[in-house]
């Protein structure tokens, strides 16, 4: 009985659907490179770190108003930030949303 391989290819896929249907207003691809790296350029130290009175390098772009409570994808919603800030962000911000949407159920 000859053996016929799993075929792998555009039937299986999805296409790719931002999260909860809302618009992905987020750069992409070239554009996008582009735009980190000017963010980078011109902040090479962590912008929260800085305000501590530290210095870190820059190495994530961070949105300061999240695309998802409206925040657009301009330079001035832009600052660059260490690992750890960014991931305290982030963490702090998931959490406020979790409790957003606790308190709308």
């Amino acid at each position: 009985m000859p053996f016929q391989p799993p075929r792998f290819g555009a039937a299986k896929r999805k296409p790719w659907q931002p999260v909860r249907g809302t618009p992905d207003r987020r750069k992409r691809g070239r554009a996008g490179q582009r735009d980190r790296a000017q963010v980078l350029a011109e902040e090479p130290l962590c912008r929260t770190c800085l305000a501590a009175g530290k210095t870190a390098p820059s190495e994530v772009v961070d949105h300061i108003k999240p695309l998802s409570e409206g925040g657009s994808d301009e330079r001035s919603n832009k600052q660059g930030l260490c690992h750890p800030c960014h991931d305290a962000k982030s963490a702090a911000e998931r959490a406020a949303g979790a409790r957003a949407r606790a308190t709308h159920r």
